[in-house]
């Protein structure tokens, strides 16, 4: 930017101070006259830049010219003009629209048709003679204002133009304008009148402002020569602020953690805490940094109309089609009241489809009003010397909700929507309070826009006042009508729980006949319990359509005098529908389809919180058999027996369709330790498309629970906080990992997948040793097994740690118990330091074939290694045989091994053997060995390897590895049973460490 321009920057900021200055104090004719000269200041910037920048420029002129619109009117002492001047400010605004949407040749008509308004109101006030100073003043400022309007209108022509045609334009100065300059540009009509380029914007910025195609574009981030469109600072750092975009006093995160505010207490965050906080401020594309106690000294005095650095709010269709204008609170109702009034009887809702915040909003204003205590009106700044909202002409507002876990700051200004009736297009209040449209603004602005598709209320009132939601269905099984009648009216009575209910689904007819709207949030402002009637008083947030069934203004019955007293109910007055009826508990439950409670937290004198994030590597995508990876937190009550509710609430980001289905679970018996499968609980939440989960819970003093947060299916990272509150101290901390882990993957394949325990070949099954070092302690650990495919599995661990063979329950450690489907746990127990032990995977049936992934985690070091399977690196035979009852199976108490099925070894040299016996297809298992001998000259000799004692085992009998032969010496391999009358079929295997020659023996 050259020296002038910087200049013409300066001044176009002191004009803008000057006339906010004036327009504030009323003093209009001078506002006036400074807002046409900054208007002109800023059609000169435009000629400097391109781009973004001059569709900034271009924004902040449509704003100030609709303030000057309005003073025009205002000013104007003829009612004979006024139907031009507002057919010229309605035509203004809307080629301001068509101008920043780009429709340049749209813009340009209606460009036209405003400037022949305006010529046409000096023709009749020149042809009038009016001589006074106010109405040549007046002539003056709107011949400067049309001049304006008409170089604004050949700007939005060069837009249309080549690049370096609009490039010649931007650096060439503009002369004043005649009336031919004006037909020769822009084929105007105007003869006769010669228009005098001067004028000035309005620091009302946005409110004359229709909607634009990019309703959160900031209104002006680039900053030429470090300056920004003000004279001086709007907050209460060193930053910038400016007439056109005010920059917060605090726009990031501190590094280090102060003490936020979670719900009714202070809290410091962890590291890991400080990060989720950091990822969930940004929502929506805006940041909501975390409250601290010096927001409360946030700086609201500017020296200009405050307009939000994030510009306006995204605009629901049905309001874009109405929208005439944004305009300021100030220039709506002058200097209006903030939650002045009482009750919520003047509550609108309008345009937005926000019921349930609405609902959210009328009990809210209705526990002031009943109890006299600040419940969101305390979260409203600037306040005055009563601790209430008060109004600041500047339009700056702060508002405190509780969003993500944390109170948060919301900074907003006073610009609504207004539609071309001039009636607001948002939540008002009938008597011109603005309280209610400014918290409404502050809370969409954190939900992305008044084009909010709707919540419930309780989650709505939660971000108000941060009072713990609890959802009740009225349709479900469970639903216990007396209890939660009970539950409703007691806590209304003491001031401790807020209520909406809501509508589902029904016919038009059914609902039209009801006076009931589908799926909408109503207000319940009271419950009553008189003359045996269980009774509701409600509103409906559109402050029209009252029930018309029992206990409505309709029924003419269930009114008995002593009713009517005892709620001091006139039927002469009802005749005003605000909405607002009486209806009987019983006709809630069988017409409405929930319930929303909102408890005081500050009932509970202690609570804890924990933030956490469960991104996607955290487990398997759905996690049904698997909690391993679940985030877990323990839970436990440290004096005496106690109530704790714990509430669950996943962090928004981005309003849209909830498809995070969430549970919590709660598992007591644990010792708060991890829970890896899905097994008996104390509680097993279901799973719901909320964003709370509230789980109530009596704890017992002392023992430990274990909270355990799932999803149904993962499909995004979430972010989560998780509260306990309760009448005692509580603490909430991670559940305790395996301090050491290893992972160890394989898989079961056609030799390796043996079965169960009574399988023959269980002991093919996948093995490893786990070696606790000698100086480790006394250590306990879990082990888990994941699969690829849902095949039944198990996890069984031996003593001492070399290849099992056979199944003994007195050697076994530990057992995952009964196979489960794809994912199992073994929980290990006072491991001894200096021992090994054999750690054993198995499928239930042999040959299920999978990819396995085995995790060990135990409190001390330790070593895992695979252990090699029964002759490895061995050559086998595999020889099959039968014994004949009372001839082959001859070697229990006679050891008349001759009759025995034999085998005949010859080797070459020496080599290391081994044998199994196994009779897999036999009935019942029975008492077998297996024994290899020297043979010499027919005739047995020295036994060289023998399976020890007879047994049943199915896995069957092996020797252990012997060194036999000798040249020319051979050796006899006997399978032999105790019994003399097995009729059995036996397998058996023979593994040499060199080439043999094995041949059977028979008589």
């Amino acid at each position: 930017m050259t020296d002038s321009g910087a200049s013409l920057y300066a001044k176009t900021t002191e004009l803008l101070c000057q006339a906010v200055a004036a327009d504030t104090l009323h003093r209009y004719s001078e506002a006036l006259g400074l807002y046409n000269n900054a208007l002109k200041s800023i059609a000169e910037l435009q000629k400097q830049y391109t781009g973004h920048q001059r569709t900034q420029l271009e924004s902040k002129f449509c704003e100030y010219s609709g303030r000057v619109s309005v003073l025009l009117q205002q000013l104007s002492d003829n009612p004979a003009y006024f139907g031009d001047l507002d057919k010229a400010r309605v035509g203004l605004n809307a080629a301001h629209k068509q101008h920043l949407q780009g429709c340049v040749d749209a813009a340009l008509d209606l460009y036209i048709g405003s400037i022949g308004c305006y010529q046409r109101i000096l023709r009749q006030t020149k042809s009038a003679g009016s001589d006074s100073t106010k109405g040549k003043q007046w002539r003056r400022e709107l011949l400067k204002f049309a001049n304006t309007c008409l170089k604004e209108a050949e700007i939005a022509k060069q837009t249309a133009l080549p690049a370096t045609a609009s490039s010649e334009s931007a650096h060439s100065e503009s002369p004043t304008l005649t009336a031919s300059d004006a037909q020769s540009t822009l084929q105007l009509q105007m003869s006769g009148l010669s228009l005098q380029t001067n004028g000035e914007p309005d620091n009302t910025c946005r409110s004359e402002h229709t909607s634009t195609p990019e309703p959160r574009r900031n209104s002006m981030n680039f900053t030429p020569q470090s300056q920004h469109l003000s004279p001086g600072t709007g907050s209460s750092n060193t930053s910038t602020s400016s007439t056109i975009n005010v920059h917060s006093s605090r726009d990031t995160m501190t590094n280090a953690s102060p003490p936020y505010t979670n719900g009714t207490h202070t809290e410091r965050l962890t590291e890991d805490e400080t990060q989720v906080v950091r990822i969930t401020s940004h929502i929506n594309g805006l940041t909501f940094l975390p409250w601290l106690e010096n927001d409360k000294s946030e700086n609201f005095v500017v020296p200009s109309y405050f307009t939000d650095k994030d510009g306006l709010l995204t605009l629901s269709r049905k309001q874009q089609r109405k929208l005439w204008q944004w305009r300021r609170a100030s220039h709506l109702y002058g200097h209006p009241q903030i939650f002045g009034q009482h009750g919520c009887g003047h509550i609108v809702q309008e345009t937005v489809t926000d019921c349930s915040f609405v609902a959210a909003l009328c009990v809210s204003v209705e526990y002031e009003h009943r109890f006299k205590r600040q419940l969101i009106t305390q979260h409203v700044y600037p306040k005055g010397r009563n601790g209430m909202p008060e109004f600041n002409p500047a339009g700056k507002y702060m508002v405190k909700l509780f969003v993500n876990g944390l109170w948060r700051r919301v900074v907003i200004d006073d610009l609504l929507p207004v539609g071309e009736t001039g009636k607001l297009l948002c939540t008002y209040s009938v008597t011109g309070d603005i309280g209610q449209s400014l918290m409404e603004k502050a809370f969409l602005k954190v939900m992305g826009g008044y084009d909010f598709p709707g919540s419930n209320a309780s989650t709505d009132l939660h971000v108000l006042t941060g009072w713990i939601p609890e959802h009740v269905f009225v349709q479900d099984q469970a639903f216990d009508a007396e209890r939660t009648w009970t539950h409703m009216h007691d806590g209304l009575e003491q001031g401790s729980v807020l209520l909406t209910i809501a509508t589902g689904e029904m016919g038009s007819d059914v609902a039209a006949s009801l006076g009931l709207v589908p799926s909408h949030a109503y207000a319940v402002l009271d419950a009553r319990e008189v003359c045996g009637h269980q009774l509701l008083r409600v509103k409906n947030p559109w402050n029209s359509l009252r029930w018309t069934g029992a206990f409505s203004h309709a029924d003419q019955i269930s009114w008995t005098p002593d009713l009517m007293r005892a709620l001091d109910y006139d039927p002469k007055t009802e005749h005003d529908d605000q909405g607002i009826f009486w209806i009987d508990f019983a006709s809630v439950c069988h017409r409405f389809d929930a319930i929303h409670l909102n408890w005081n937290p500050r009932v509970f004198a202690h609570q804890a919180s924990v933030h956490f994030s469960w991104n996607m590597d955290m487990g398997p995508r759905q996690a049904l058999h698997d909690f391993s990876a679940n985030p877990q937190y323990t839970l436990v009550a440290e004096h005496g027996t106690a109530e704790v509710w714990i509430l669950l609430s996943k962090h928004l980001l981005k309003t849209e369709e909830n498809v995070d289905f969430i549970a919590l679970h709660v598992y007591d018996n644990t010792n708060g330790r991890r829970v890896y499968e899905p097994r008996a609980a104390l509680h097993i939440g279901e799973y719901v498309n909320t964003q709370h989960v509230l789980v109530q819970l009596t704890a017992r003093q002392g023992e430990k629970y274990t909270l355990v947060v799932a999803q149904r299916e993962k499909t995004k990272p979430l972010h989560f906080t998780l509260r306990a509150l309760s009448s005692t101290p509580v603490r909430l901390v991670q559940a305790p990992v395996p301090t050491y882990c290893e992972d160890v993957t394989g898989q079961w394949g056609s030799a390796s997948a043996g079965g169960n325990t009574a399988s023959p070949r269980y002991m093919d099954n996948p093995q490893f040793q786990i070696t606790i070092p000698p100086n480790a302690p006394l250590t306990s650990g879990i082990i888990t097994l994941e699969t690829a495919h849902k095949h039944p599995v198990n996890i069984r661990v031996f003593r001492g740690g070399f290849l099992v063979t056979r199944v003994l329950e007195i050697n076994t450690v530990a057992t995952s118990g009964k196979y489960r489907s794809q994912f199992c746990t073994c929980e290990l127990e006072a491991l001894e330091p200096g021992s090994s032990y054999t750690v054993v995977v198995s499928t239930f049936e042999p040959f299920m074939f999978s990819r396995f992934k085995l995790r060990i985690g135990l409190g001390s070091l330790f070593t895992v290694a695979p252990i090699a399977r029964e002759g490895a690196g061995m050559r086998m035979r595999e020889l099959h045989g039968k014994w004949m009852p009372g001839s082959e199976c001859v070697g229990g108490p006679d050891q008349s091994y001759h009759k025995c099925p034999r085998f005949l070894v010859r080797t070459e040299c020496e080599t290391r053997v081994l044998a199994r016996l196994q009779t897999p297809h036999a009935k019942s298992l029975p008492l077998v060995n297996v024994s290899v001998y020297e043979f010499d000259d027919a005739v047995l000799g020295t036994l060289c390897a023998s399976s020890g004692s007879y047994t049943n085992s199915p896995q069957g009998v092996a020797t252990r590895q012997s060194t036999i032969g000798r040249t020319g010496c051979e050796f006899l391999v006997v399978a032999s049973a105790w019994d003399h009358d097995v009729d059995a079929s036996f397998v058996l295997y023979f593994y040499s460490e060199h080439t043999v020659e094995v041949t059977p023996l028979f008589y």
